[in-house]
């Protein structure tokens, strides 16, 4: 045999056998990986999908973000925790003073309505000392009266607040979700104008509430909410 074309076979061998690996992996690797293009992210209809059930409709969960924006993904995990906090918090508020308001106007209405009758159908009673005694009456009935309007205002302040925060939620959430699908990440002007909006909502709500009622209420307002 001629040594030209034995070197020809061996040199033909060794491309062969180097060139097996990579078709393997090739041939073994994604469609998407094969042609160079990056894999789809996953949605959170699939990611989500234990949350989606517990709850009985689609809802976003933490893995979600964390798996389609990384690091990136701590500011709106934040955010989104706070404004579901505040939401929560707001949303049993509101409940109890829309309860403080309806107690307080059946006892004020009983009370106010009994006294007044009681007064002035009683015959013991001068006249004078009779109608100071409506006079007073009528006067705790404003008083009260006053307080109840405020638990309803503060009602209000609540309520309007926590929609304002279900729908930065759900704009956070969607926007963020926008950004997982075209494959960028969350940019600085994004976690700024989702914490502006939600600074908005909060001083709006604190002065909503501090003018619902002439009695101050600072627990409301400590830290832990």
């Amino acid at each position: 045999m001629n040594v030209t074309a034995l070197l020809r076979k061996v040199l033909l061998a060794v491309l062969v056998l180097a060139g097996a690996p990579q078709a393997l992996a090739q041939d073994g690797a994604p469609a998407g990986a094969r042609a160079g293009v990056s894999p789809a992210p996953l949605s959170f209809v699939d990611v989500c999908a234990d949350k989606s059930d517990e709850r009985g409709r689609l809802r976003y969960c933490d893995d979600y973000f964390r798996q389609g924006l990384g690091a990136a993904a701590d500011p709106v995990l934040y955010l989104r925790d706070r404004i579901t906090t505040l939401r929560a918090s707001q949303e049993a508020n509101a409940e109890d003073n829309y309860e403080s308001f309806l107690t307080a106007v059946a006892i004020v209405a009983f009370l106010s309505i009994a006294t007044m009758v009681l007064v002035v159908s009683e015959r013991r009673i001068p006249g004078v000392a009779k109608w100071s005694s409506v006079t007073s009456a009528l006067a705790l009935l404003v008083i009260i009266a006053t307080m109840t309007v405020g638990w309803l205002d503060k009602y209000r302040a609540e309520d309007a607040a926590m929609l304002e925060f279900g729908l930065l939620r759900d704009q956070v959430e969607a926007e963020a979700s926008r950004i997982i699908a075209a494959g960028g990440t969350v940019s600085e002007s994004d976690i700024r104008r989702w914490s502006d909006r939600m600074h908005e909502i909060g001083r709006r709500f604190a002065v909503n509430y501090g003018d619902a009622s002439i009695v101050p209420d600072l627990d409301r307002f400590t830290p832990s909410n």
